[in-house]
């Protein structure tokens, strides 16, 4: 992970969050297909029981309070994370005047909030053993940003920075890689006309796990 050393998938312990569908479900069954053992969080229980990973926990990331109880529940049951992919995101399109103050609390509370509560509880134990990945999905809005998508675009920029803090604190040398990942125009359901399909997506983010590091600080 750091130190440019690739993650044998084999045996790792990964969650993903976000995981009932679009790229979650598809990187979930990647990393399965790969050897790992998944765990995987959503607010949909009956999806998540599709995927075939090793747990499944509903979890409602709009509360961090719930981000914090679902990877306790995790380190619980599998006893560590190696990988925590945070791709979880809600999104509301509208001219920011008309974004009520309920909306703009989910998407901070979702897309920023949560992922650095997960990455909070579960970073210190991969560098203490030396190995880990932190994934945060972000999105092609932030830059040069859209009409329409000021608290998505924003939320997912704080998410960016974010990343790159907590590569500071725990990259370099310890052996934990820490990237965002933009996947591009993805068709999910967070936007039904994107033109690419998600399983070509959770492909990149598999491999970009595998390789443990990312040479630009957002990978695509």
């Amino acid at each position: 992970v750091a130190r440019n050393r690739s993650v044998e998938l084999e045996g790792k312990v990964a969650l993903v969050t976000g995981a009932s569908s679009g790229i979650g479900a598809a990187l979930a069954s990647q990393l399965i297909g790969q050897g790992a053992t998944v765990a995987v969080s959503a607010r949909r229980q009956e999806m998540l029981d599709q995927l075939g990973a090793a747990v499944a926990i509903t979890a409602d990331l709009s509360d961090p309070a719930d981000a914090l109880r679902l990877a306790e529940e995790v380190l619980g049951q599998l006893g560590r994370v190696d990988v925590l992919v945070n791709n979880a995101g809600v999104r509301h399109d509208a001219p920011i005047a008309d974004v009520g103050l309920d909306e703009l609390d989910a998407s901070f509370q979702v897309n920023v909030l949560s992922p650095i509560v997960l990455a909070g509880r579960l970073a210190p134990g991969m560098v203490e053993r030396g190995e880990g990945v932190i994934a945060n999905v972000v999105a092609p809005q932030v830059s040069p940003g859209r009409r329409g998508m000021g608290a998505y675009a924003s939320s997912k920029a704080a998410l960016e920075s974010f990343t790159q803090t907590l590569r500071q604190e725990v990259g370099g040398g310890t052996g934990v890689a820490v990237f965002a990942f933009d996947p591009g125009w993805v068709r999910t359901e967070l936007a039904p006309d994107g033109p690419d399909e998600p399983e070509a997506a959770a492909v990149r983010l598999a491999a970009a796990i595998a390789r443990g590091r990312s040479s630009r600080d957002i990978l695509s």
